[in-house]
């Protein structure tokens, strides 16, 4: 059995999405039998208590002494928080550190090696910056994904993990990709857990506004607005006044599920346009975080998507044309290939075990 340790965040400004992906790889390390402590930083919105509802193990760094801004999402130093994340897991050897964070690149990673004297798995798509790691997983599916990293970028022993091969899916996805399950009538909508660009009420004044403005008598699908824990108008959302049809809900236990059922969705580019392809929901995407814009724009020219914009940009007209499109051509919808078989948290740990082993 080895012990792992996971350094990730998530906060109002960095989301959720890199928390719930770490979720998915410690739940499948636990599974093999490995130990696993996550290493989270007590930032507002951190999702701390959620996952050790969830049985995991975590060890919290301090709160920042000053606020994060949208372009400081770590608070500290890297020399800091490297040596606060070895003091956190210090009361046992570590195997193997995982991170999965923008702020911290080779001088976090150099540091960590240094101080427990094991290998670092980097998590990232942003292709920004430099690593000095032993493995890393970009789970995106790019277009240039063996020269997206290149050698400055890594160093030559770097064992690249790329593609949606080895996409970080809940096992229910592998499942459902399997055997999915009968479609109905039913539009799908998710904008990532905190929606920061507030894409779900746009969704609800479009809908209301062809309502009333009669300019569509009924919609031939019903629609489903998840709003997500962290979404600040979530709330509101939940108890305004729909047309009918139209129902939204702060989450759901068998949101897998739901997300299978659909014909279609809306929803953010970021894990869950995986997630919907490996499931063949095709999809409009919006761009909510500045990460997501490459990965959107290359989406946008693959059978299956239609692209908003980002989501600073749009409007709740937007989403009424969009709607309206998709009502005329309902029954013509396009197919949306599978990307992945959902079994790629499965791959990454047996990657992992076979070269820790070796």
């Amino acid at each position: 059995m080895s012990h792992i340790a996971i350094r990730v965040d998530a906060s109002q400004a960095i989301g959720t999405g890199h928390v719930s992906r770490m979720h998915v790889l410690a739940n499948m390390l636990q599974r093999a039998g490995h130990q696993v402590t996550l290493v989270c930083r007590d930032l507002p919105g951190n999702l701390i208590a959620v996952s050790q509802e969830q049985g995991l193990t975590v060890a919290a760094l301090p709160a920042p002494k000053h606020s994060l801004s949208n372009i400081d999402w770590l608070g500290v130093s890297q020399r800091q928080d490297a040596e606060e994340t070895t003091a956190c897991v210090a009361n046992q050897p570590v195997d193997l550190m995982v991170v999965d964070h923008y702020a911290l690149d080779a001088r976090w990673e150099q540091s960590i090696y240094t101080q427990l004297g094991c290998p670092v798995m980097v998590v990232d798509d942003l292709a920004n910056r430099p690593h000095d790691c032993a493995f890393l997983l970009d789970q995106n599916p790019w277009p240039e994904l063996t020269t997206r990293y290149a050698s400055q970028l890594l160093n030559s022993q770097t064992r690249c993990l790329l593609g949606p091969d080895y996409a970080l899916l809940r096992p229910a996805f592998a499942a459902l990709h399997q055997s999915p399950p009968p479609r109905e009538d039913k539009v799908f909508a998710f904008f990532s857990g905190t929606d920061p660009t507030g894409e779900s009420r746009k969704l609800v004044d479009a809908v209301k506004h062809l309502e009333q403005e009669q300019k569509i008598e009924r919609l031939p699908f019903s629609l489903l607005i998840v709003t997500g824990r962290r979404n600040p108008d979530r709330d509101a959302l939940c108890k305004a006044l729909v047309p009918d049809g139209v129902r939204v809900v702060e989450a759901l236990s068998d949101f897998d599920t739901h997300m299978a059922r659909a014909r279609y969705a809306f929803g953010a580019a970021g894990v869950t346009a995986i997630e919907r392809s490996c499931l063949g929901v095709p999809s409009t995407l919006v761009c909510v975080a500045e990460n997501q814009h490459a990965m959107a724009e290359y989406l946008a020219g693959q059978p299956g998507y239609q692209y908003l914009g980002r989501g600073e940009h749009t409007r709740w007209q937007d989403y009424a044309s969009a709607l309206q499109h998709l009502e005329a051509n309902w029954h013509q919808l396009p197919t949306l290939p599978a990307i992945t078989d959902g079994k790629g948290a499965e791959r990454v740990v047996a990657a992992l075990e076979h070269d820790l082993c070796n």
